[in-house]
């Protein structure tokens, strides 16, 4: 599963991810704040303080990494395996230092999750299906009312707040 461009977009505007994944005792859901999109099909996320993701990731490597923009209402669910890399792993000095450098001095990045997708799926919030007259703009403008974000922080926040076109 290839990460398209649309998912990369929605990717890069979203300030969490979403990391579910499952022990003996069921499933699990914890945010992580340091992820990247890394290559073609995957997504790198930084353990920073994740004991029990790790746990589980060991006892089973599937999992599922969310993130939805909250101004448009819209994101994605990657479903994939995970792997755990360590220093002395292949391939985690490459990505170690992509989380390094989003995490800068706030965390170190000792272990990468490393998740190969296989499958993905569009995070749609409701009011897009049942409502015949909504649109982006209005559901963007109704979730920076529900925020309280003023069109000047918008303006002042491009990146953060960048519209699809």
């Amino acid at each position: 599963m290839l990460l398209t461009d649309d998912i990369r977009d929605y990717a890069g505007r979203s300030v969490l991810c979403w990391l579910a994944s499952v022990s003996e005792d069921g499933p699990s859901v914890s945010p992580k704040e340091i992820f990247a999109c890394y290559g073609e099909d995957r997504i790198i996320i930084a353990n920073i303080a994740s004991p029990q993701s790790v746990k589980n990731i060991r006892h089973d490597p599937r999992v599922c990494v969310s993130f939805v923009d909250v101004f448009s209402q819209k994101g994605w669910q990657l479903y994939g395996q995970a792997t755990l890399l360590k220093n002395g792993d292949d391939g985690f000095a490459e990505r170690q230092v992509v989380l390094q450098g989003m995490a800068g001095e706030a965390f170190k990045v000792g272990m990468v999750i490393d998740v190969a997708i296989d499958q993905a799926r569009e995070i749609i919030a409701p009011s897009y299906r049942f409502r015949a007259d909504v649109n982006e703009a209005d559901m963007r403008a109704g979730a920076m009312a529900s925020y309280g974000v003023r069109p000047v922080d918008y303006a002042l926040c491009p990146l953060a707040f960048e519209d699809v076109a």
